[in-house]
C-alpha cells in the first residue's frame, strides 16, 4: 500500500531522518519514543508534545528550531 503523503513528508523530516542514516526504529531508541509515533510525526498525523519535540531534535543531532522548521515545511507541503 502506498502512503500518499510519502512525496510531502520526504521534503522534511522523513528525508533528514533519512541522510542521517537513521531508520525509525533508531529514532525511537534514541528519544524514547514508540518508533510508530515518530512516523505518524513525519507524516504530520500528530503534533508532538514539547518534551517529545526536545527529545526527537536530540536524536537526529538537530536542533530544536531545526526540527520546528522541518515540521513546518512538512505541514506546507501537505497543504499544498
Amino acid at each position: 500500500m502506498t502512503d500518499l503523503t510519502e512525496p510531502h513528508a520526504a521534503s522534511g523530516l522523513r528525508q533528514h531522518r533519512r541522510e542521517q542514516g537513521l531508520t525509525l526504529d533508531a529514532v525511537g531508541v534514541l528519544s524514547g519514543r514508540d518508533p510508530a509515533t515518530i512516523s505518524r510525526i513525519e507524516r504530520g498525523i500528530v503534533r508532538p508534545n514539547p518534551s517529545t519535540i526536545v527529545r526527537v531534535a536530540r536524536a537526529l543531532g538537530i536542533s530544536v528550531s531545526r526540527l520546528r522548521k522541518l515540521m513546518h515545511e512538512q505541514d506546507q507541503a501537505v497543504a499544498s
